[in-house]
Formats: C-alpha cells, structure tokens, sequence
C-alpha cells in the first residue's frame, strides 16, 4: 500500500492533527495498523470468492490416525493410561474402552479425554484389558490402537498384602508375629521395616498380669452389651473422668451415695418428684425475682413474716396477737374480732 502524502498547504490546527492522525494508522504498522483484504489472501487467512468479495480460509480437519504408544501402570486403586499426544489437524478427544477379558468385542466405553491420560478407578487387586481410538471434530473415530488389549492391574489390598507377609516372613501361614528386618516392596507396594501380626488367639486365663504403657492406648472401643457385669475392687479408681453429655441415663443403686458435693450453680434446672422432700431448710427468704421492698413482688423470710401483693385465702385467715391473744378471723362471709379472752367483741357481715 502506497504512502499517503503529507499535507502541505495551511489549514485549521485541528484539521491538520486529524489529517496527520489519518494517515499515521494507513501507512504505519503494529497493533493500530489497517489491514486491507490483498494482505488478508496473502497471509492465507482469507481467499478470494467468486463473483467479488472474500471469505475466511477453514482450518482443514483430517481423518484420526490411532492413538500410538498406548501404557498403562496400577496404582493401588486405579489404572493410569497415556499416550502420545495426537498431531492430526481437527483432533476432538480420545475414547478409553475396558474389559475384563482380551476381547475387543465386549468392551465397553469408560471414559473420553480431549489430552493423552486418563486415570480408571476399579479398586484394589484388579486387572482390566484396555484400548484407546481418536475421534476428529467431524466425529470421525480412527481404528483401535492394537486389536489385542492392554493389560493392567491395580495393587493388591491391604488384607491381601498381611496374607502375603505372614507367609513369606513368618514362621508360617498361623504364625501370629513375624519380623522384617529390612523395607521391601509386595505388588509395588512398600511395606516399612518392624514387627507385624496376622492374627493373634489368646487362651483363657493365659494372661495372668497385663501391663500397658501410659497413654499406650488412645482409643478404646467395646461392643454393645459385651460386659455383662463389672467388677472393680474398691477404691482401685481415684478419679474418673465422664465427657460431656456422654452418660444419658444412670442408675445408682438406693443408698450407694452416702455424701454428695455438687458444685455451686452447676444445676441450671432440677426436676424432684412429687413427695420426695419431707422437710425443706431454707437459709434465708424465699422471693420472686422481681421482688423490691415495698414496691414489687414477694417475698417470705425465714423468721415468718412475708410482703405480697395481692393474697387469695380460700379458707379462714386467722390473726392472733403473740403477746395479748386478741385475735381476728376473716372468713367469706364474716369478720369477726375477739379479746385476749378469747370473747367475741365484734362481729360484721353475716349475724347469724
């Protein structure tokens, strides 16, 4: 493209930097260049139609050739495949099939992955069969990478693995403990140096004295109802310690507590049967909470006098004198006021 001349003649200052703008973007390159269609055909990006115009040039997609160098390794659970990465033009995914026989016929589809691995689960001490195909974005999939599949297995489980180790390092297949003295390796899995044990069976009454480590066992674990009862010698526990919440109902035999110490404001809320106390101390006032002298709530002090609001008597309220015996009594229908002779002096309300 040729250059544009530059602008000689006068002309406003606003006009000539616009002009100079212009022409900067048709004849300069980089990121703000114009790019005309010859250089677009030129650069192969697009083509010529006919009749006039242009159109873009679409990436060609080739038929999928099969996936090339297929491998396989076990893990402990899980099969990891690989293979070379495809170099076709229009590459889509690659199909992962499986069997547990070497027949293509019958294996299935577990799983598609657009890179070149792919990871199977199929758990401990397991083989599979695979094969591998590329599909192209046309949906076009290329033949399997081999007609005979690939065979993987996964490591052998733990349980497995003890079985193995009591019968190449014990004395034999029923020996309890056995020793490696040095690491190895069983199924491509390492197994430390020490001592082990299969399985161990102790004769009743064998054991006569057992002794534990301090802080030896962290967790200990009894099945449901296997101790049918409990005998402990006295005074053989010092302290005992109970979680939180961990007691959800307890039974104590009738006058096994001869003394107990609860600690002061630890009960929140107490429930007591009816009847169950005959004869309640009180230190000092029963009250309510709102209770204020002379103005809220009530109270009853331990010496007998009380302050309340309101009162209801369903009965006789009777009111004696301590020091003369001059007495009276309020019923529902009568007032009645007596010396200290016990002489009716006053009588309101229903005379007869």
């Amino acid at each position: 493209m040729p250059n544009l001349p530059s602008v000689t003649s006068p002309l406003p200052r606003d006009l000539q930097m616009f002009i100079q703008r212009v022409r900067e973007v048709m004849d300069g390159g980089g990121e703000d260049a114009v790019v005309t269609v010859r250089q677009l055909i030129a650069s192969g990006i697009a083509k010529s139609k006919t009749g006039g115009g242009f159109a873009s040039v679409e990436e060609p997609v080739n038929s999928p050739h099969p996936p090339r160098n297929l491998s396989a390794s076990g893990a402990m659970a899980n099969i990891i495949l690989s293979w070379d990465a495809p170099t076709y033009k229009g590459h889509a995914y690659t199909e992962v099939w499986a069997h547990t026989a070497d027949v293509l016929g019958d294996a299935v589809l577990v799983g598609m992955t657009a890179g070149n691995s792919f990871a199977h689960n199929i758990g401990g001490t397991a083989t599979r069969y695979y094969w591998a195909r590329n599909v192209n974005q046309n949906g076009l999939a290329s033949a399997y990478n081999a007609t005979d599949g690939l065979q993987a297995s996964t490591s052998s489980s733990p349980n497995f693995l003890m079985e193995l180790l009591a019968e190449t390092f014990g004395t034999n297949s029923q020996a309890p403990f056995f020793q490696i003295d040095t690491s190895t390796t069983i199924n491509g899995v390492s197994v430390a140096a020490g001592t082990y044990m299969k399985s161990a069976f102790i004769h009743d009454a064998a054991i006569t004295n057992a002794k534990i480590g301090n802080a030896a066992v962290d967790s200990a674990k009894i099945a449901n109802a296997t101790i049918v009862d409990g005998d402990i010698a006295s005074a053989t526990i010092t302290g005992a310690k109970i979680g939180s919440a961990t007691i959800t109902g307890a039974n104590i035999a009738s006058a096994t507590i001869t003394s107990a110490n609860i600690q002061a404001a630890t009960i929140a809320t107490a429930n007591i049967a009816d009847a169950a106390i005959t004869n309640a101390k009180i230190g000092g006032a029963i009250q309510s909470t709102a209770y204020s002298a002379g103005s809220a709530g009530w109270k009853i002090d331990k010496d007998g006098s009380a302050e309340l609001n309101n009162a209801t008597f369903r009965g006789t309220l009777d009111v004696e004198s301590a020091s003369s015996g001059a007495r009276l009594e309020i019923t529902n229908s009568v007032l009645k006021v007596f010396d200290s002779s016990n002489v009716l002096r006053v009588k309101l309300g229903n005379l007869s």
